[in-house]
């Protein structure tokens, strides 16, 4: 029976992305007046572009929070209320009317539960004229309840017993499917939250109370949203109950993660509602920090969104202690984030430590404001104090008890003298370079092995091969960089192939784009740390022990003998060993899972019995004991420690051999590791440079792999490598994640579409051990063909055979008619010597003739009949017109370029590269006979991730619900035999449960239930082979080809004009790629008519944008090679000719930055879409396929992108790092 995972969906809505309009405005003496309501609606009138909407005119969301106004409430209630005795709920009621009564059932028996006493519960009202009539049925209704306290509550106990009253509501509300969309908006004794699917204009003309002239507060924060949702959910607009958040927390995974592994150790749940966005977990954080642990609003903020403290040299010593001493247990909020919070008596605003989202601030004698954009609000020049903005990891409050403005420095310096926070960091933890020198020779480590493994044998068991070498450590060792390649990573995707060991591959790096954009590591490096702390984690209370903090999580041997020197922390080793079965798979199978289990629970029975570092090691391998794969280890170790409750007791130290690139050193660390020491790069080294250089050697490598590893937290937007440390920020790269095994040890990844299986990696895992036994010498180590084809080794898209055959069909011999001359004979002799009647070889080699070639190719097209007397006519293979219809449709495909289509067709059938090559579109029943061979076909199809299936040689109609009429199409195609086979596939698939069927002459009768019934629904007849006479016109075709972005630079100058003309020629657009074209192109046969924005911005000016050829310009997001990088161009490309054409220098390299730097959300992007379209042509916004890019999709296509073009990850470059180019990115074909 065909079993289908209800979590294979390739959208997701729990990866819907938002960017926004905040802002607050407070009353700087307390009082309240109506007026500060009109304000705030003015400032939410100015911001229209800063929210999204439907093509219907719909708003995204939008909503305020405000204080609870006294007048207001004591005429609702006719009752004499003041602040602190009373509270307000607003409730989102259930999707379903039936269940209102239940929801209001509910909070009422909730609130007087919890000692409360009811005084009023009313519907809030609402003016439905005043929002867009579309907008209305997106509603939903809000129950107001007012309550008074108990008088033996006051204060802040009022406010956590409503937050354990809130808790309470929200644990039957998010787990009871019937209340699904009962939604707490606010619950309060300070403030109210109002919201809806509304634009940030409707907010206060719809709800009723705002509009009425006694709602007087004294204090309003509002937001505004741009979802990348097609279909934004109410619940998630803003404000929440603390915060309004602009922007996206890229370390929002790892965040979700460590509250799950704190809730567990508390023996507590954290109970979230469906589609959570980054902003409501980060209030329900905040809000547990606050109610929950007890720590002041102020001070949570500062701790959880800290600025780049560790490079801050200005920060006092208590400060910096300060910060230090949060970083020992709280985890980092990181990520574009303009933070707005308020509990009704303090009011701010905070920025991330980069300060990627705007915050603008203006002081009057009666007011406060800060927002998102200047001049929101009109004040009178003669009322402005100050204006200004919020810096980088900067902060803004107003305390209304207090009655005063802090900016941050005076705020963290009285946040930093509430405790000795220089004593507390003293006592928690201790720097790595304070530990004594090991007494321990770290020459005689390298050699302290006991096992019967020669190096190379050792090389070959850790599942190294000679590429490991070449491409990924002895360009480090030797140069202190990862090694740059060019094109892109062709080699056949993990399904497909099986022949590469270890688990890194599985996995690719995720990187950010548009809604949260990546990080340029060299220009905000400062912003950035690859400090760890290493040890128990104090938690909000005193750890056992001391944290031992090291710089790098990238360990030196003798770093590693100093931690098992030291007394300060305590420590243990763990073998990451297990014995392998070469002759039973089954057994080896289990051997292996014992062995990971076994090795969880010893790390769990430490870190219980005394906690601090695991040394978890493959040092000792032999013939008999194999190492256990780095990554699953690891993976199942940080989830068991999380299970146990345990997860912050322990930190994992990786002493493995099996570590040989920044993507492993990545994986590692991502899955759980805090830090780790590479054993086989040790010994590469050692074997390499002797023992006097090596040490020399490994510096150079641990240099590169900390810039790459830096490079690879920029990608995601990640500032800390704390915060990527199980992060598990990572793609599954078609690992089969619905696997038990691995979906134990691996339970946050879902692979969309399969891949391989636990079996796979088992037997992988022997195989490499077994290999080592018969290797001696370095050249017994195998050659695998990952990033040059070999023959025996796997399919390469674009491999030996393509560029052969390439070559082959266009070395074809060239002729030149000789040209018509004008001008005097010495003119006239020059060029003939040059072109006239000789050879190519022979022009080609002369110097004069290089010379005017140059020359030629760079005059005005339109020119050249008055500079040399040459027309269009004297080339017998080109033209400098586009083609007419005629010729086009009279052009027929040569026998070399069929010969060359059939030879990668039969290549790609004999070896399989990518995930096309294996995809039938669609499936073809129309000779299939057997039970067997029909199960295969129809269990192909996936009904939860398809709205329908198409197949070719079937009908199936539905004759009523659940009974289907079932036939083959075609001239005795319905034999009783066939149509029984058929019958007897499907019942294989569902069961006999789902599936009875009959027996008619020519089809077969069924009747379905459960997902049967939505399966065979689903089936279409596919369209069979159409007439050829009905396929368009090759004048039709050519249009809507396009070529390749390839830049100059990437491609020499004639390459790149010809595929421009090429293209032209035939009605085709070509595309310039980043770094712009020479002048004389442009209005010629050789300008290209897409042209790209790629982030340096580089040969982008006016006369780019004015050529009459362009019709498209492309904004470059990102690019399929290197997603979540920049280009480079390195310096001996950068000839005088690129350099003069992007603006640079001969000879020094370009970079163009990760992120475009003046693009950091949707609405900055929205922006740039709006600017290029001055230009009056389509703008196209090129983004990768990875996890989440239908989301980003829609938010690109409401910012106004006329087209979206999906890369994958084999895609081409001009220059990328090797593990960028191998484990980045995922198939186009998923992505699209």
């Amino acid at each position: 029976m065909m079993h289908l995972d209800k979590n294979s969906y390739l959208f997701d809505p729990s990866l819907e992305k938002s960017s926004c309009g905040v802002g607050f405005l407070t009353r700087k003496d307390g009082k309240q007046t109506h007026e500060l309501l009109l304000k705030g609606h003015e400032a939410l009138c100015a911001v229209p572009h800063r929210g999204g909407m439907s093509s219907e005119g719909v708003g995204d969301g939008a909503g305020v929070s405000i204080d609870l106004s006294i007048r207001f409430f004591n005429d609702l209630v006719d009752k004499s209320l003041e602040i602190g005795e009373f509270g307000v709920g607003n409730f989102f009621l259930p999707n379903d009317p039936k269940q209102h009564k239940r929801a209001v059932d509910l909070v009422t028996s909730k609130i007087e539960e919890f000692g409360f006493h009811t005084l009023l519960k009313r519907d809030l009202p609402v003016d439905k004229n005043a929002i867009n009539p579309r907008a209305i049925k997106f509603q939903l209704p809000i129950c107001q309840w007012i309550f008074e306290r108990d008088k033996s509550f006051r204060g802040i106990d009022f406010e956590r017993r409503i937050y354990e009253c809130l808790l309470a509501i929200e644990a039957v509300a998010y787990t009871d499917n019937h209340l699904r969309g009962l939604y707490p908006l606010s619950l309060s004794s300070k403030l109210q939250v109002l919201k809806g699917r509304l634009n940030s204009w409707e907010i206060v003309p719809y709800f009723r109370d705002l509009s009425d002239h006694n709602q007087m507060i004294h204090t309003m924060y509002f937001h505004t949203r741009f979802s990348t949702n097609t279909d934004p959910h109410p619940i998630m607009a803003q404000p929440f109950r603390l915060v309004a958040h602009n922007g996206e927390l890229n370390t929002d995974k790892k965040n979700r993660l460590s509250e799950a592994a704190i809730a567990k150790a508390r023996n507590r749940a954290i109970i979230r509602p469906q589609g959570q966005s980054d902003s409501c977990r980060l209030d329900q954080t905040l809000n547990a920090r606050v109610f929950g642990d007890g720590v002041d609003l102020v001070t949570a903020v500062v701790a959880m969104m800290p600025p780049a403290w560790e490079n801050d040299e200005r920060l006092s010593l208590p400060v910096r202690s300060m910060f230090e001493y949060f970083s020992l247990f709280e985890e980092k909020n990181d990520g574009p984030a303009a933070l707005i919070f308020g509990n009704g008596d303090i009011i701010g605003a905070r920025l991330d430590r980069l300060g990627l989202r705007p915050l603008r601030t203006i002081e009057t004698t009666d007011y406060l404001a800060v927002m998102s954009e200047a001049g929101q609000i009109h004040f009178p020049s003669d009322e402005v104090l100050r204006r200004g903005r919020v810096e980088a990891g900067g902060m803004i409050f107003y305390s209304h008890s207090e009655g005063r403005i802090y900016d941050a420095s005076e705020a963290l310096q009285i946040l930093a003298e509430k405790r000795d926070y220089v004593a507390l960091l003293e006592e928690s933890k201790i720097n790595i370079e304070d530990l004594p020198t090991a007494p321990t020779d770290p020459k005689k480590q390298v050699k302290n092995y006991e096992g019967d493994l020669s190096i190379p044998a050792r090389y070959v068991a850790y599942t190294h091969n000679q590429e490991s070498f070449k491409f990924l450590m002895d360009p480090m060792l030797q140069n202190g960089i990862e090694k740059v390649s060019a094109m892109g990573y062709g080699n056949a995707i993990n399904a497909l192939s099986d022949n590469e060991g270890g688990v890194a591959k599985y996995f690719s790096q995720r990187f950010a784009q548009v809604t949260n954009p990546p990080l340029d590591s060299l220009r905000e490096a400062d912003g950035m740390t690859l400090r760890v702390n290493l040890g128990e984690k104090p938690h909000f209370g005193k750890s056992r022990s001391k944290q031992i903090t090291i710089q790098s999580p990238v360990l030196r041997m003798s770093e590693v003998l100093k931690i098992k020197a030291q007394k300060e922390v305590p420590w243990e080793v763990f073998e990451l060993l297990y014995l392998p079965d070469f002759s039973n798979s089954e057994a080896n199978e289990k051997s292996l899972i014992r062995a990971i289990d076994d090795l969880a629970k010893k790390v769990v029975g430490f870190a219980q019995e005394r906690g601090g570092i695991a040394i978890i090691t493959d040092r000792n391998i032999s013939s008999k004991y194999a190492a256990l794969p780095i990554t699953l280890a690891v993976s199942a170790i940080n989830q068991k420690l999380i299970e146990e409750g345990v997860r912050f007791k322990v930190s994992l130290l990786i002493e493995s051999g099996q570590i040989s690139s920044a993507h492993h050193i990545a994986c590692a660390l991502g899955f759980g590791a805090s830090a780790v020491y590479p054993l086989a790069v040790r010994l590469r080294a050692e074997e390499l440079y002797g023992e006097n250089e090596a040490t020399a050697a490994y510096l150079r490598f641990k240099k590169a792999a900390e810039k790459a590893l830096m490079k690879t937290m920029g990608k995601v937007g990640l500032c800390t490598v704390e915060s990527y440390s199980g992060g598990e920020f990572f793609e599954p790269n078609f690992l089969d994640t619905s696997d038990p095994v691995f979906k134990k040890y691996f339970p946050n990844m879902v692979s969309p579409v399969g891949g391989v299986r636990y079996e796979t990696l088992a037997k992988s895992t022997a195989d490499w051990h077994q290999r080592a036994q018969s290797v001696t010498e370095e050249k017994d180590i195998p050659i695998l063909g990952l990033f040059k084809e070999r023959s025996e080794g796997a399919g390469h898209s674009y491999g030996s055979m393509a560029v052969r055959g390439f070559v082959d069909m266009t070395e074809e011999e060239i002729s030149f008619s000789t040209a018509k001359l004008n001008g005097n004979e010495k003119n006239k002799a020059a060029v003939v010597d040059a072109i006239s009647n000789t050879e190519i070889e022979g022009a080609m080699n002369d110097s004069f003739s290089e010379e005017h070639e140059n020359a030629l190719r760079l005059m005005t097209l339109r020119q050249l009949d008055d500079a040399f007397g040459l027309d269009e006519k004297s080339y017998s293979n080109t033209n400098f017109e586009k083609l007419t219809v005629e010729q086009i449709d009279k052009f027929r495909i040569t026998a070399a370029y069929r010969n060359f289509v059939r030879m990668m067709a039969g290549e790609r059938k004999l070896r399989p590269s990518a995930l096309r090559d294996v995809l039938d579109f669609p499936a073809d029943f129309s000779v299939l006979t057997r039970t067997e061979d029909l199960q295969q076909a129809l269990a192909k199809y996936d009904q939860f991730g398809n709205h329908e299936f198409h197949i070719r040689g079937l009908k199936c109609q539905q004759l009523k619900h659940g009974e289907f009429k079932i036939s083959f199409i075609g001239v005795n195609a319905n034999t009783d035999e066939r149509l029984q086979s058929l019958g007897e596939a499907l019942v294989n698939i569902f069961g006999n449960q789902e599936i009875k069927y009959d027996l008619l002459p020519e089809a077969l009768i069924v009747c379905a239930s459960d997902s049967a019934v939505n399966f065979l629904a689903g089936i279409r007849s596919a369209p069979t082979s159409i007439d050829l006479r009905k396929v368009q016109p090759a004048s039709e075709i050519t249009p809507r080809l396009a070529s390749g972005a390839m830049s100059h630079g990437a491609l020499v100058a004639a390459a790149h004009e010809a595929v421009a003309h090429g293209t032209n020629m035939v009605g085709a657009m070509s595309n310039s790629g980043e770094g712009g074209e020479h002048i004389s192109r442009y209005s010629t046969i050789r300008a290209s008519r897409i042209k790209q924005f790629a982030s340096g911005r580089f040969g982008v000016w006016a006369g780019y944008l004015a050529d009459p050829n362009l019709e498209e310009i492309e904004i470059k997001i990102g690019q399929g090679a290197k997603p979540g990088e920049g280009g480079q161009l390195p310096g001996p490309k950068v000839t005088l000719e690129i350099a003069a054409a992007r603006g640079g220098t001969p000879n020094v390299e370009l970079i163009s930055p990760p992120p475009h730097h003046d693009t950091y959300s949707i609405e900055d992007l929205g922006q740039l879409i709006h600017d290029a379209k001055a230009a009056r042509v389509r703008v196209i916004v090129k983004l990768v396929s990875s996890e989440g890019i239908g989301t980003i999709a829609v938010g690109v296509a409401k910012a106004g992108a006329d087209i979206i073009n999906i890369a994958g990850n084999p895609g081409g470059t001009g220059a990328a790092s090797v593990t960028s180019l191998k484990y980045t990115g995922r198939a186009a074909e998923i992505g699209l």
